[in-house]
């Protein structure tokens, strides 16, 4: 089964950083096996949402955070049990008005 680099971005996501609420943004790549670049991506998505690190998400539904890819390319075969998977490289998002 082919294996993909998945780049992954996220936006709002309200967590406690320090003690404060902030609306942040993230950035990550995620490593996946599958049978084509739409379910690798649809993996990645998953294996983001299932992370501990958003696991303290306090959007309300009206609001939801939101998860995009933005680059999927096929890599070399690897073992995926030997894989660790990156954690995020978050950023504040900027108030919109």
């Amino acid at each position: 089964m082919p294996h993909y680099r998945v780049k992954l971005a996220g936006e709002n996501f309200r967590l406690t950083l320090e003690g404060k609420v902030m609306k942040l943004g993230f950035l990550t790549t995620r490593m996946v096996e599958a049978q084509d670049e739409v379910k690798a991506e649809h993996i990645a998505v998953q294996l983001i949402r299932e992370d501990q690190a958003l696991a303290g998400v306090l959007n309300e539904r009206a609001d939801p955070p939101m998860i995009y890819c933005e680059g999927i390319e096929p890599v070399e075969p690897f073992d995926p049990a030997s894989v660790t998977q990156l954690g995020f490289t978050f950023y504040p998002e900027e108030a919109k008005s």
